[in-house]
């Protein structure tokens, strides 16, 4: 596909480098007065050695100050005589005379009482934590790592307000984050990924799709290795992501990786962990009835009363066989010999948890070795990690190696080089399929009588051909052919065809590099710059094996190569100005320019009608000439920005920012937009002082505004034709949806109000805060004139509201010289409302489900995301009404059942150290947020489930009746059958009332109840209202019992640290609404596609070792 666009003039990305240094030195000129002696030095953490930024330095009894910069380094002129106060919130002030010295380097402690805390906000710079207006969320490295957790987003789940994470199945599968609520009512929801102050690439990965590839696809924050990372920190309002423009209306999730910042000398960390991942919450079946139709089915059919026949499909001779059916309404176990598909067996189950054999027991281990040094030029840091991955699908599996380089270099007194590089390459063989088409097809069940581990070996022939299940396969090996067709026939002839007859190769690699000068051209005067890059390549070779002999006639067989380079390239410059004006006002400013550019191309190719030669993997094997198709994009942003901060006393702070971007996806003239934001803090703590109660050590209130957008995918506005050839003739196509010259990023306008607060010596603490934003210019499709050559036009006419509450709370209720007791928990409400759609729309469409049978709806005035359905009637006093067949009475057009948006979600934990001995556990919970589940729709229908149990014979509440009338399937309520007739035990009568009041009496099946109830499309009586769930849950996420050895023994062997620990992910339910399916089995980043589940891979809970050693 080749197409044509018109782009914005694209800017010399290195020409506003040196228009911002003139203007840094003109604008941020300074006096210093003249002092006898200039005295320099470091301000460091005593305890880590971490250096302090933004330390307070000035000379005792005037207002002459300065700061610490971001390497803790200060200068300041002063006399022989002068003594030097180093300041700085939560730690102890200290006051040393000069007496002649040039150089002090001060070593300051933690004042307990009142810990400050040091953030990474927008544009990678670090804030002490009191000065910010605006809410963040931080989680350090050990929570991240202390599970053995292979992505990020395993690790998140539970930890920050307001942050909602959902990780597919698969161990390699997409993280999908949300902060905050929606954004967007159809386009992306994910927050701006920014690794060490580079933007990086992240993407969406929805794999809902029936017809579509039913591999479990991935994003690119699962490549990201948590062992090379600091810290995260999530910038969540609109003020803290507006120096981001169009990419920041998602939040922002700041990775900090690790340095060699710190470490005395050379020194060695190493880890290792070793992960047992068991298949878990999925479907279980009931063991009591075997395959069959539903009695009045077997009637009508002429089979024996108990669902059987007589017959042999191979040899034709009469033998007690069952009926290929995937329905489970058959007669009771009774351990006698059958005929099934593979021969003569006892008719018993096998499993009442098969799936534990359709997948297996899944393992991954993980090493990594750190090397870091620091002396007074620098410190690096040199990390490899090594992961591999058996995922719990059969032939399938992952390696990734990991190197990571960080470091920093002082060229000159005042000039650092700081630098990182990342390097990943993964080799996998075949992601792990979706069981969608299991789970979602009646062609696809099974239950406990199916023996899976046979079919699995089975699936294949010994010649390494396709077992068919609905032919004798005779022509192959008809000693391998079935005895009769398997019911399931999606299990053999797609899901382990595609498993163990298909074999996709996929490699990745991917470079995120950058370095970074700083020159403090003067004291408070810096000049920052940053170039990087973001460069993933991709490799798939899918070979699919000849299904059948090419002696045969009829070729199979197939393979195609896709290869993509996606490629960013990333700039920044910027000067900083930081200046004690007196002794109590600061200024602080930064202005600066941004350049981002984004190309990708990809090709893939293709054999038609067959390989030549059976199972040569090339495209020189193709029957027909191959095929292949090319697609690119071209994306340039870049923007100047400014920030200017002014503090008062180290009690109030007041914070300005502005960006200006520009975007070649939009057209010019209309493709620069303006980003303001504004925040203010005041410590009230401090600003009361002496007058505060001794229990109070921390009182923040804060305030802040921002605009930020969210820009339309490339292209999106532009009218890109579609080039094709037929008959050797090259020809364009316009598509069906028409671009727009006046479209322009969606943009949220958001006002948040925090308070924050430490007390009783730091022991307790909490953050809270309420936000509310209006979200305008929402880009929907809408109907055009058909003259226009297409049928829809994205234009800015969607709007809605969102808003909430966020509280975090923490606290050590114990803690002794051997006991502590730390305490953490987080909470987060959400709500939204429609406020526009289209012209003349009051309702948009987002996912309709089988024909119409439950939709997914938005409506002006109410919630994104409602589930409509069809449901039951019920009458004025609340009965249900019964239709003339027994069965509900549903409502004549679908009606409103649940919404996808959760009421509240949050997180709690805690940690218990005794000696060296330590338990942590996590858990997060989610209350309401409807999902389709719709496997469970079918599944139900087909009776393999346990959760059919209730209603099948006496025992389970069932009723006796017997089968008769003119066709012998009329249900006849009855103790005792006549002569001739089989007395059934699982006869239900609902409770309701007749159309005209009357109670109901009319009996049906228990197994016609649930098999039509239960089905497919929209036909009464089938109804999806009761397979729609609200979401709720509280789920233990993670458990950890360690030991930390004493230095009386770890000295012995060299070391530093050893800690050795077990630990548990999703190891159960406290509670769960949701039957049969683990609450977040999705594999999708959409919000739309994760309202309905159970198309994933198999979900697990893991078990494992880790060992941690440093040198």
């Amino acid at each position: 596909m080749i197409s044509t666009k018109k782009y914005a003039r694209r800017t010399n990305p290195f020409l506003p480098l040196r228009m911002v240094m003139v203007f840094a030195m003109t604008f941020f000129a300074t006096v210093v007065l003249a002092q006898d002696l200039v005295v320099k030095g470091t301000v460091v953490d005593a305890k880590s050695g971490e250096p302090i930024i933004g330390a307070t330095v000035m000379i005792e009894g005037q207002k002459e100050a300065t700061i610490t910069n971001i390497d803790g380094m200060y200068t300041i002129k002063a006399s022989n005589n002068d003594k030097l106060v180093f300041n700085y919130i939560g730690y102890d002030k200290q006051i040393v005379p000069v007496n002649g010295k040039t150089t002090l380097n001060i070593k300051m402690s933690e004042n307990v009482t009142n810990l400050t805390e040091v953030v990474v906000t927008a544009l990678g710079i670090k804030k002490d934590m009191r000065k910010v207006g605006y809410a963040v969320s931080t989680v350090n490295a050990s929570d991240l790592t202390k599970t053995a957790s292979p992505t990020l987003g395993t690790a998140l789940y539970g930890k920050a307000a307001g942050v909602n994470v959902k990780t597919a199945p698969g161990g390699s599968g997409a993280i999908s984050i949300n902060v905050r609520g929606l954004s967007s009512i159809t386009g992306s929801n994910q927050p701006l990924i920014v690794l060490d102050g580079v933007p990086i690439r992240n993407g969406e990965a929805n794999n809902q799709d029936y017809w579509g590839s039913q591999r479990v696809n991935s994003n690119g924050l699962a490549q990201i290795n948590p062992e090379d990372i600091e810290s995260m920190s999530i910038l969540k309002g609109a003020a803290a992501t507006a120096q981001y423009g169009s990419e920041g209306a998602n939040g922002v999730v700041m990775i900090t990786t690790k340095t060699g910042k710190g470490a005395k000398g050379l020194g060695v960390d190493f880890n290792a962990s070793w992960t047992g991942n068991f298949v878990a919450y999925m479907p279980e079946y009931q063991t009591k009835y075997g395959p069959g139709l539903t009695t009045q089915s077997r009637a009508s059919k002429k089979l024996d009363p108990y669902g059987w026949y007589t017959r042999n499909d191979r040899t034709g001779k009469p033998q007690r066989s069952l009926y290929g059916t995937i329905q489970y309404w058959g007669p009771e176990y009774d351990g006698s010999d059958v005929l099934s598909y593979n021969g003569m067996r006892k008719y018993s189950p096998v499993n009442a948890k098969p799936w534990n054999d359709v997948f297996r027991t899944g393992f991954d281990q993980q090493y990594n070795i750190a090397l870091t040094n620091a002396n007074d030029k620098g410190n690096m840091r040199f990390s490899y990690t090594y992961y591999n991955s058996k995922p719990n699908q059969y032939n399938s599996n992952l390696d990734k190696h990991t190197f990571n380089l960080t470091g920093s270099y002082n060229v000159l007194s005042n000039v650092r080089l700081d630098y990182a590089v990342n390097y990943m390459t993964e080799h996998i063989k075949n992601r792990p399929y979706r069981m969608f088409r299991l789970l979602c097809n009646f062609g696809g069940m099974f239950g406990a009588f199916d023996d899976i581990n046979w079919i699995r070996e089975h699936s294949v022939t010994s010649a390494g051909y396709r077992n068919r299940v609905w032919s004798a396969n005779d022509h192959e090996n008809p000693a391998e052919g079935f005895e009769y067709g398997i019911p399931s026939g999606a299990l053999v002839d797609d899901f382990f065809w595609n498993i163990f007859g298909k074999t996709q190769i996929e490699r990745n690699n991917r470079l995120i590099a950058k370095v970074a000068p700083t020159w403090e051209i003067i004291p408070g005067l810096t000049l920052k710059a940053n170039l990087s890059t973001d460069i993933s390549d991709n490799r798939v070779q899918n070979k699919n094996s000849t299904e059948t002999s090419n002696g045969f006639g009829k070729l199979s067989g197939s393979y195609s190569l896709n290869t993509s380079r996606y490629t960013i390239l990333y700039g920044d410059v910027m000067a900083l100005y930081d200046k004690m004006i007196t002794d109590k006002f600061n200024l602080s400013a930064y202005v600066g320019w941004s350049g981002r550019r984004e190309t990708y191309f990809g090709q893939n190719s293709w054999t038609v009608d067959g390989l030549t030669v059976e199972n040569w993997f090339n495209l020189a094997a193709s029957k027909s000439t191959p095929k292949t198709s090319t697609g690119e994009s071209h994306l340039l942003k870049t923007a100047w920005f400014g920030d200017i901060t002014l503090s008062w006393d180290n009690w109030a702070y007041l914070e300005a920012t502005l960006r200006n971007e520009k975007s070649s996806s939009l057209f010019t003239g209309n493709n620069s937009f303006w980003y303001p934001s504004v925040n203010a803090s005041v410590i009230i703590s401090e600003l009361l002082k002496d007058k505060r109660p001794s229990w109070l050590d921390y009182a923040k209130a804060r305030v802040s505004y921002g605009i930020v957008g969210l820009a339309p995918d490339v292209y999106y506005a532009t009218t890109a034709f579609n080039q094709n050839s037929a008959s050797g003739y090259v020809y364009n196509e316009q598509p069906m949806n028409v671009g727009n010259n006046n479209l322009k990023p969606e943009t949220t306008y958001e006002w948040e109000f925090g308070l924050e607060g430490k007390f009783l010596k730091n022991r307790l603490g909490f953050d809270f805060s309420f936000y509310t934003k209006d979200i305008k210019d929402q880009i929907l499709s809408t109907t055009v004139d058909w003259a226009s050559g297409a049928n829809t036009m994205a234009m800015n006419i969607g709007e809605f509201n969102s808003k909430g509450v966020e509280l975090a709370v923490y606290g050590t209720p114990l803690k002794t010289k051997d006991w502590q007791i730390d305490l953490r928990g987080n909470i987060a409400f959400n709500s939204n409302n429609v406020k526009k759609l289209a012209e003349g729309v009051n309702r948009l469409e987002h996912k309709r489900w089988d024909n119409g049978a439950a939709y997914l709806y938005s409506e002006v005035g109410g919630k994104l995301g409602d589930f409509y359905a069809y449901a039951p009637r019920f009458d004025e006093n609340g009965n249900h009404i019964i239709d003339s067949d027994g069965f509900y009475a549903l409502t004549k057009e679908p009606v409103k059942v649940g919404n996808a948006m959760p009421k509240y979600t949050g997180g709690l934990g805690m940690t218990v150290t005794w000696k060296n001995l330590f338990l942590d556990c996590t858990l997060d919970f989610r209350s309401g947020g409807s999902v389709l589940n719709q496997p469970y729709q079918y599944m139900m229908g087909a009776g393999g489930l346990k959760e059919t149990m209730p209603y099948r014979d006496a025992e389970n509440g069932g009723q006796s009746y017997y089968l008769g009338g003119n066709d012998g399937t009329t249900v006849i309520p009855a103790t005792e059958a006549p002569t001739g007739k089989v007395l059934y035990h699982d006869g239900v009568i609902l409770e309701g009332v007749t159309e005209d009041g009357k109670p109901n009496t009319k009996m049906i099946s228990a197994q016609r109840m649930y098999y039509w109830t239960y089905n497919w499309g929209t036909g009464a009586p089938t109804y999806y209202e009761h397979s729609i769930f609200k979401n709720s849950y509280v789920k233990v996420r993670e458990i950890v019992v360690g030991y930390n050895f004493p230095k009386s023994i770890i000295e012995k062997f060299h070391c530093t640290k050893l800690q050795v620990s077990a630990y548990a992910r999703n190891p159960f339910y406290i509670y769960k609404n949701l039957p049969i399916f683990d609450a977040e089995a999705t594999d999708a980043t959409s919000w739309i596609e994760q309202s309905w589940i159970g198309g994933s891979t198999a979900t697990t809970r893991s078990f494992g070792l880790s060992l941690r050693a440093s040198f």
